[in-house]
């Protein structure tokens, strides 16, 4: 009889310049079978220097760290490894460093203080291909949106990329899912966010935001034991 194969675990790397809060993310993420830290970091340096060996899957990002914050970092570390999902830490309920956190490519979005199953959430969410925002993050009622928001504008099939983009999803990977060609969803893509008035995927993901569609299930990708990197249990520190 033929053994079950195990489950690949999701690899996680930590960046966080503070010694405390790296300790209390390990203890939470270790404690999940299916989870695995892979490096730990207390910069973002020292992240782009781990990143090669460690082949995380997931970065827990602090936003705030001195020298390289994790906006920089983040756009650093996906320059070098494009399929990496980042989820910002934060104490601070800002829409603001929600927008610069996914202008750099950033997966969602969790506060520091929130309760350890939520970093837990977010994770595996992004992990599938979806996006996680804390939902403590502000958000502004329908009456003080901008007038330019003309979500009624959109054609059935504008809003269905539109929504796909707002979930993380790529142009390539919404072509594949929608079943159309890259060409079309480009020009559907084009032409939500103009009707919109939108210039950039983070003001996108405001608005929908607003209009509830974040949604963590959207086409999530399957993860596949066959297909996941080797997995190690050797963790790779950069201590002070």
């Amino acid at each position: 009889m033929k053994k079950k194969k195990a489950e690949a675990k999701i690899r996680v790397m930590l960046v966080d310049d503070h010694p405390v809060m790296r300790d209390a993310l390990r203890v939470i993420i270790s404690a999940q079978p299916d989870l695995i830290i892979v490096a730990e970091a207390d910069g973002g340096q020292a992240a782009i220097d781990l990143l090669e060996d460690a082949r995380p899957e997931v970065v827990l990002m602090d936003g705030s760290m001195p020298e390289m914050n994790g906006m920089e970092t983040t756009r650093r570390l996906r320059q070098l490894q494009p399929d990496l999902k980042v989820i910002g830490l934060t104490l601070y309920e800002q829409t603001t460093y929600l927008e610069e956190m996914i202008e750099v490519g950033a997966s969602g979005y969790v506060l520091k203080t929130g309760a350890p199953s939520e970093i837990v959430k977010a994770i595996r969410a992004v992990a599938q291909g979806g996006t996680y925002f804390a939902a403590s993050i502000p958000r502004r009622s329908p009456a003080t949106a901008p007038e330019r928001v003309a979500i009624g504008e959109l054609s059935t099939d504008e809003l269905a990329v539109a929504k796909l983009l707002a979930n993380g999803r790529s142009n390539t990977e919404i072509a594949d899912s929608l079943d159309l060609t890259l060409t079309v969803v480009e020009t559907r893509r084009a032409a939500a966010m103009s009707k919109l008035g939108l210039r950039t995927r983070a003001e996108l993901v405001r608005v929908a935001a607003e209009s509830n569609w974040l949604e963590v299930s959207l086409l999530p990708k399957q993860r596949s034991a066959g297909a996941a990197r080797p997995e190690t249990d050797k963790v790779k520190q950069r201590r002070e």
